[in-house]
């Protein structure tokens, strides 16, 4: 009898977050970037709609890594990406490196309040694949990602014996 994958999902306050940024930063100022063209100037839109489209552009780069969920299944992990909704694959074999996610962008105060938030000042993990391509699992973030570490670690043991420094 085959085992039935187990999955941990994106929490649902960080789904309707994540739909609520969607419009802010990308939905938004694409409106603004064809208000701007159509209504604008001609002088003041050659300035604010490349911009704009840049932000987009930018803020759509920075939230494409969003996983709704993660599923591992006989040593295979599959996500759903939250932006695009395209399914990942990676064999558990292929990860060459498990990192603890680091806040080194923010400050030690900011540091501390999210650990006194979270309970702890592990944020979680970032998963390096051998195509160099990496998959982050955020604590706060995710529903059961500490017993979906576990069984990952079990997965890694069994398919990978042990992992590189990387």
């Amino acid at each position: 009898m085959q085992p039935s994958p187990y999955t941990i999902h994106l929490r649902p306050v960080f789904v309707v977050l994540a739909l609520g940024c969607s419009t802010v930063f990308l939905i938004g100022p694409l409106a603004a970037a064809v208000l701007v063209a159509v209504f604008a100037p001609a002088n003041v839109s050659t300035y604010l709609v490349p911009g704009m489209i840049g932000f987009v552009a930018v803020m759509t780069w920075a939230m494409s890594s969003s996983v709704q969920w993660v599923e591992l299944n006989d040593g295979v992990l599959r996500a759903r990406r939250l932006l695009t909704r395209t399914i990942v694959v990676h064999r558990v074999s292929d990860i060459v490196a498990v990192k603890p996610l680091n806040s080194t962008y923010m400050g030690p105060m900011e540091n501390a309040l999210a650990d006194l938030m979270m309970g702890t000042s592990n944020r979680g993990y970032e998963l390096r694949f051998r195509d160099g391509s990496k998959l982050g699992l955020v604590r706060g973030d995710m529903k059961g990602l500490d017993e979906f570490l576990t069984v990952l670690a079990a997965e890694i043991a069994t398919h990978t014996g042990s992992l590189g420094e990387g």
